[in-house]
């Protein structure tokens, strides 16, 4: 049976890199990438391995990001059928909000291919590490869009927005301020909040800073690498 290998990454340096994680790249003849702006690909690329990065797909104007990742579900599905295998490298956590991990189950069951999951360290404990939060009392974990601007979530209960730039379409800029409007509907201006980001490309230190939630389209500026936004709850009588 055709397999598909979906190997997590981890949130960046090679030393959070897990040992299974390596052994399945280091095994794998040539492997997909779902962006190379990850030190995992270039280390890889320098023991001469064959490699291939999907950054190219976010520069269509896809009219919903569905497709976009079902052409890169389609390119994995089309390279496991014909050779036997594929191996597929992400950021973070594959399980952790990763569209192209539940397509692949979906449409590799359909298919025949077995597709096997090799976990990763996700951005989750990375971020509650970098601000010191426990998440025993209760911690949700949300997308602008799809929770914060619909309502799903509570003022009461912590909150980690996750990928917080809100666009119209895949190829515009980052942009905080719809989320930032979005989160003001349901919190005071003076709430603080704590922006947890990564240096990026070589060391991916991860970094934080407090403000409060009507300065974030100011603090965010330009754009920081796998940004978290951490909203502590309200009190019972702020609302």
């Amino acid at each position: 049976m055709p397999t598909i290998s979906v190997v997590g990454l981890g949130p960046g340096p090679l030393s959070l890199l897990t040992k299974e994680a390596e052994q399945e790249l280091l095994r794998a003849p040539k492997v997909f990438f779902r962006t190379n702006k990850y030190p995992a690909y270039d280390w890889l690329r320098s023991l001469g391995k064959t490699l291939v990065a999907f950054d190219g797909v976010y520069s269509f104007r896809w009219p919903h990001a569905d497709q976009m990742y079902g052409f890169m579900v389609d390119a994995l599905l089309k390279e496991a059928t014909n050779t036997g295998s594929a191996v597929y490298a992400l950021p973070g956590d594959p399980h952790i909000l990763e569209l192209t991990t539940t397509l692949l189950r979906e449409r590799g069951r359909a298919a025949g291919i077995e597709v096997k999951v090799v976990a990763g360290l996700s951005f989750i404990e990375i971020a509650l590490n970098a601000i010191e939060v426990d998440a025993g009392d209760g911690l949700q974990i949300v997308l602008p869009r799809r929770h914060v601007a619909r309502g799903l979530f509570s003022p009461h209960l912590a909150m980690l927005v996750c990928q917080i730039e809100a666009k119209l379409h895949l190829t515009d800029p980052p942009s905080v301020d719809q989320t930032a409007a979005w989160l003001l509907n349901a919190y005071p201006p003076d709430h603080a909040v704590t922006l947890i980001w990564t240096s990026g490309l070589p060391a991916y230190d991860v970094e934080r800073k407090r403000f409060a939630l009507a300065d974030l389209e100011r603090e965010y500026g330009e754009g920081r690498y796998f940004s978290s936004l951490f909203v502590p709850p309200l009190a019972r009588d702020d609302d």
